[in-house]
């Protein structure tokens, strides 16, 4: 293999390889890239058997050839190198690195130990834009369950049909986020994506632009932009039914600004106690929410946040942290508090926008 290179895309291209692998000692060619040569084309291949990942970059090649190398040692040299033209070669199982500058050979593996990345058997194809999927992925898969117990709760939920649109859903029981994207896709299949490979397409498609291609079988999913491919294996399991436990009828109903809202949580944070207490209060006929924090070590704190506020005396507990989290999925100006009732599960939304609710579970006995 000989090719000649320019830094920018092959730092991009390492960089976005080097997370995929990992630190596998029985296995160690999964924490290599795969750099192979192809229409004029560079590819990146990576893998850790649960995602795959294929970067293309243009380039001049003067000699076809493939290699496998450390991607992290790789990724480092790439972004160490000070010229912008890097030229590329293979001796024996070795990968030669030369700029004007310098010269560096990095010891490759065998390349046919290399895992096949997945293929998609396509039975389903999609599109929309690659901002809008990682606005619905990013609004909600905070709120996935850290444990991998059930699987479906370590991941985000995606339907759609022709009179629902697309839905993006993560819940781990205490708390249940959902965004919806307004596209009707009609025989788009309910889909469960893990929640590394949920945080590794946030990573990989972070500020791109353009149309994102969604291609689906039975065990699989190939998410496609420009010069990327990222594969991941989807969860077979059925999802919860999630939408009977969204409230519908409310006791309580407080509109606050979220930049103020923000300011109380902050302050208030730092006297929580160890399970991130926060006790909400609603006095009739006021026009304030009370937020109220308490630490046996370090004292209480007490707040209020001017706003509108509907129904009677009511007071109860939430886990701050859960309060904080969905408020960037919000991007309205205002806030609404929708409350079923002390004890029972508050819902948040933004005001005028109806595509995210926010449902949390109260802290009970505290």
């Amino acid at each position: 293999m000989k090719v000649n290179c320019i830094k920018k895309y092959l730092q991009e291209a390492s960089s976005l390889s080097e997370k995929i692998p990992n630190k596998n000692p029985s296995l160690p060619i999964l924490n290599t890239v795969l750099i192979k040569t192809g229409k004029n084309k560079l590819h990146f291949l990576s893998t850790n058997l649960e995602v795959g990942l294929r970067v293309t970059i243009p380039v001049e090649i003067k000699e076809e050839g493939k290699i496998a190398v450390p991607s992290k040692v790789f990724s480092n040299l790439v972004s160490s190198l000070q010229d912008d033209n890097i030229k590329l070669s293979t001796s024996g199982e070795n990968l030669v690195v030369i700029t004007n500058s310098s010269s560096t050979t990095i010891k490759g593996y065998p390349v046919e130990d290399f895992p096949i990345l997945p293929e998609i058997k396509e039975k389903k194809n999609f599109s929309l834009s690659v901002s809008d999927f990682m606005s619905g992925l990013r609004s909600v898969y905070y709120g996935v369950s850290i444990s991998e117990m059930k699987p479906e709760l370590n991941s985000v939920y995606l339907n759609s049909s022709e009179k629902n649109p697309l839905t993006f859903v993560a819940t781990d029981t205490f708390r249940l986020a959902e965004k919806i994207i307004h596209y009707n896709f009609s025989d788009f299949p309910n889909l469960l994506i893990p929640y590394r490979s949920v945080v590794e397409i946030l990573r990989i498609f972070e500020n791109k632009d353009g149309d994102l291609k969604i291609k689906i079988d039975d065990n699989n999913i190939l998410l496609e932009s420009d010069n990327i491919q990222f594969i991941t294996r989807l969860v077979d399991s059925k999802y919860i039914d999630y939408k009977q436990i969204i409230p519908t009828d409310f006791t309580n109903i407080a509109t606050v600004s979220k930049k103020e809202l923000l300011n109380v949580l902050k302050s208030s944070a730092m006297f929580c106690g160890k399970l991130n207490e926060i006790r909400i209060k609603i006095y009739k006929g006021e026009n304030f929410l009370e937020f109220l924090s308490n630490n046996s070590e370090l004292g209480e704190h007490i707040n209020n946040i001017k706003g509108d506020i509907e129904g009677d005396d009511l007071t109860s507990v939430f886990n701050y942290r859960y309060l904080v989290e969905c408020l960037s999925s919000i991007g309205t100006e205002k806030i609404i508090f929708k409350f079923s009732g002390e004890g029972k599960p508050l819902l948040v939304t933004g005001l005028g926008d109806s595509s995210f609710k926010y449902l949390i579970s109260p802290m009970k006995n505290i």
